[in-house]
């Protein structure tokens, strides 16, 4: 069974014209599970989780979170950077990502399976106290920081297999044993983090884990990976739950990423992290989209992503 998410706030996060990062992006995406035939698994609307400001104010610092809030309302253009263009509803969406993520990762505790959220914006690069491309809250890092409160969830494992490295996804969690970071990405690239010898620090050394990729990479080459590392890895840590931040941007067709992979290599990689899932976590993986700025490859990529899940 798969559930999947969205939210009429995450289209009135208003980039401006010519980003890439826009509203458009969701109408590919649910083009995708259009084509999937799943139209009629999506919550379209989910009700807001009563916990999303206790976990958002747990991940990033409060400071933070006003911060960017009184930006958004006083109609400030830009927010940290210039990648980070905001509109009156960019804090309300940012925060409507987290809270659907929790509503999804609740689903999933309560009935099993798989669930994908189809939101903006995305969430990986977002540090504690920092916006950065594209991303203001970390919506996969909250999920993962609500699920390990919850009974019996102990082990949390993060794949990231957007085209560019979440390097604060890495961060929040590098230095802790109870979350397991992998990311899959082009190297050197942005954010400029990301080498293979970035292992976690303290009790966290060994549990963030590399792979880089140079550009123009292929299926070959992610496959492989995958079937070496990630399902070796996910074997070794047995955890609870898998989380994937699921960044389209290394398809071929996008103009970002300057990758060659395709949208069945998505399928694939999803469907050994589901078999792995159903190895060790009881089937439940939870989907977030990041990245993925074509809109026929982003579309084709949710369709395989989608089908692999269910």
């Amino acid at each position: 069974m798969i559930s999947i998410y969205t939210h009429p706030l995450f289209f009135r996060h208003d980039t401006g014209v010519g980003h890439p990062e826009n509203a458009v992006r969701l109408k590919a995406a649910l083009e995708g599970i259009r084509r999937s035939g799943l139209g009629s698994r999506v919550i379209p609307d989910p009700e807001p989780h009563e916990e999303t400001d206790r976990i958002i104010a747990k991940v990033h610092s409060v400071d933070y979170e006003r911060e960017f809030e009184e930006a958004c309302r006083t109609g400030m253009p830009l927010f940290h950077s210039i990648d980070n263009p905001i509109s009156a509803h960019s804090f309300d969406a940012a925060r409507a990502a987290v809270g659907a993520a929790l509503c999804a990762a609740d689903g999933l505790l309560r009935d099993g399976g798989r669930s994908f959220l189809i939101a903006r914006p995305p969430g990986h690069h977002a540090e504690r106290m920092e916006a950065m491309g594209f991303c203001f809250f970390n919506t996969i890092a909250c999920t993962a920081e609500w699920l390990r409160e919850q009974p019996g969830i102990d082990r949390i494992f993060i794949f990231d297999f957007d085209v560019h490295h979440g390097n604060g996804t890495q961060h929040l969690f590098e230095e802790r044993d109870d979350v397991f970071y992998l990311s899959m990405h082009r190297y050197p690239f942005y954010p400029g983090t990301g080498a293979s010898d970035e292992v976690g620090f303290g009790k966290g050394r060994g549990y963030t884990h590399n792979i880089p990729f140079p550009a123009g990479t292929a299926d070959a080459e992610y496959l492989d990976a995958v079937e070496r590392d990630v399902v070796e890895l996910i074997d070794g840590f047995k955890p609870d739950v898998i989380l994937v931040s699921a960044g389209f941007d290394a398809h071929w067709r996008d103009p970002l990423g300057g990758m060659h992979l395709s949208e069945q290599a998505y399928g694939e990689m999803t469907r050994r992290v589901v078999e792995a899932a159903d190895r060790h976590s009881q089937g439940r993986v939870f989907s977030l989209l990041e990245g993925g700025y074509d809109l026929e490859g982003l579309a084709a990529s949710v369709d395989e992503h989608v089908r692999a899940l269910a």
